[in-house]
């Protein structure tokens, strides 16, 4: 048998999202993302690691491992793909184990992506007619979108449908050379009038004078050191959702506009309610920026803004959506969220030792981490022109709901993600269990609930 010499040995670069969160990781603050299916009805747990197995070949980055040379990282695609990273616990052991419990631990467990793949796998029984199917991966590997892009190929190789026409191979970024997010930065520029101009500026006022005072904290209750995280969920209805939507229609407003106004007043009252004052409250949201060609490739594809709010600007509920509205549409219009890949190309090319520094400075000073995160990724699997799901089975199996989970860094101690599933829209609060407690958790995420269900537009 053939054997690749060691100069051979295919390999997929980081981009600067990639080394930035990786570093994160690296400090102690875990950089893991979950994609989580409630399933009613059987399913074939061989079959499953096999399609699994599958995915990671067409998708090359969740069969690599983290390797170093020359001070360089990259990852090392393996050929080999062992028994695969599907965990399915024996009946027995768990006939006297809570299940949530389990659950939450095995998504707590690190993923050492120097030593095992970028992804793994869950399928737990919780009865007789319903099963839990929890994907895992690490961020440096993958954002949510393609997480769920990963997921979406697994089910369709388990279902045995045809392959979906896609702009690029999975393979576009094998021994690629350059930064494919500094590239696409780069061609903005003729689309964004005084472009650099404004990317300097965005980093100068995010850096300098906006930097303090700094963000407003999240009352919690409790101040232990742990990194475990924990997680609780909200599910609103199809009907409540379509008063939602019809509210955002109404106010000329989109879903995520009203999702962040909501999250800015659920937090200020939260603080209120524990006699806390709230100064500038900062929240950091995600954005999407594909670059074109690399839609279907799984790997981090993402930016994000930190839009701040004042104590005036958050008086009026209306007044508040309004600045929200003007200010995500400005940013998107002046591509804002590339000017951080330009700073996260910049600090990546620092030695690794330097950007730990780096990061454990921002971590400690508190002073440019954001009050909270929340990430919406929004309808999941749509079919064209619809709010329906396209992928809606695993086999004889019927998903009944997929929802996702966030990062959290220890200034912040929780974090919010939003999707949308058969006109469900799923909320989950990841929290550190070390910060708040449980019952603290889960009444700020009714809170934001409530905030969300009863704001008002003022149409």
């Amino acid at each position: 048998m053939l054997r690749k010499t060691k100069s051979s040995v295919s390999s997929i670069p980081l981009n600067c999202v990639d080394k930035c969160l990786l570093t994160l990781d690296s400090v102690n603050e875990p950089m893991l993302i979950h994609v989580v299916m409630n399933l009613e009805g059987e399913i074939g747990h061989l079959k499953l690691n096999q399609a699994i197995l599958s995915a990671q070949k067409a998708h090359p980055v969740m069969r690599t491992i983290l390797r170093s040379r020359n001070f360089r990282l990259f990852r090392e695609i393996q050929e080999d793909l062992g028994k695969g990273v599907l965990s399915v616990p024996d009946q027995a052991q768990l006939r006297d184990t809570d299940h949530e419990s389990y659950v939450s631990s095995w998504m707590n467990q690190p993923l050492n992506i120097k030593k095992e793949f970028p992804v793994r796998a869950l399928l737990l029984r919780k009865n007789e007619r319903e099963c839990l199917l929890v994907f895992t991966f690490h961020h440096s590997a993958a954002d949510g979108l393609r997480a769920l892009l990963f997921v979406r190929k697994v089910i369709e190789t388990y279902n045995n449908e045809p392959a979906r026409n896609c702009e690029s191979e999975g393979n576009i970024r094998v021994n690629r050379k350059g930064d494919e997010l500094l590239e696409f930065a780069h061609s903005q520029r003729s689309k964004v009038k005084h472009y650099y101009r404004k990317m300097i500026s965005s980093l100068f006022h995010r850096f300098v004078i906006a930097a303090l005072p700094s963000p407003t904290r999240i009352f919690h209750d409790k101040s232990g050191k742990s990194k475990e995280l924990r997680f609780c969920f909200k599910i609103i209805s199809p009907k409540e959702f379509e008063q939602i939507q019809s509210k955002a229609r109404s106010a000329g407003v989109e879903l995520n506009q009203i999702f962040l106004a909501a999250c800015y007043r659920a937090v200020e009252k939260w603080n209120g309610m524990h006699g806390k004052a709230s100064n500038r409250i900062r929240i950091m949201a995600p954005v999407n920026i594909s670059p074109k060609g690399f839609r279907c490739v799984v790997s981090n594809q993402a930016a994000w803004f930190s839009l701040p709010t004042t104590p005036r600007d958050r008086a009026d509920a209306a007044e508040l959506l309004r600045k929200v509205r003007a200010d995500t549409i400005d940013e998107t219009l002046n591509r804002i969220a590339f000017s951080l890949v330009y700073f996260f190309y910049f600090c990546s090319r620092f030695p690794l030792c330097v950007m730990k520094g780096m990061c454990r400075f921002l971590i400690i000073t508190r002073t440019y981490v954001d009050t909270i995160l929340f990430t919406n990724i929004g309808f999941i699997w749509p079919k064209l022109g619809s709010e329906e799901p396209a992928v809606s089975s695993i086999g004889n199996a019927k998903i009944l709901n997929v929802t996702g989970s966030a990062p959290v860094v220890t200034p912040m101690g929780l974090s919010i993600a939003a999707g949308t599933y058969n006109r469900n829209l799923n909320l989950s609060l990841t929290y550190r269990p070390a910060l708040f407690s449980e019952e603290k958790a889960r009444m700020f995420l009714d809170l934001y609930v409530d905030e969300i269900e009863n704001y008002e537009v003022g149409v």
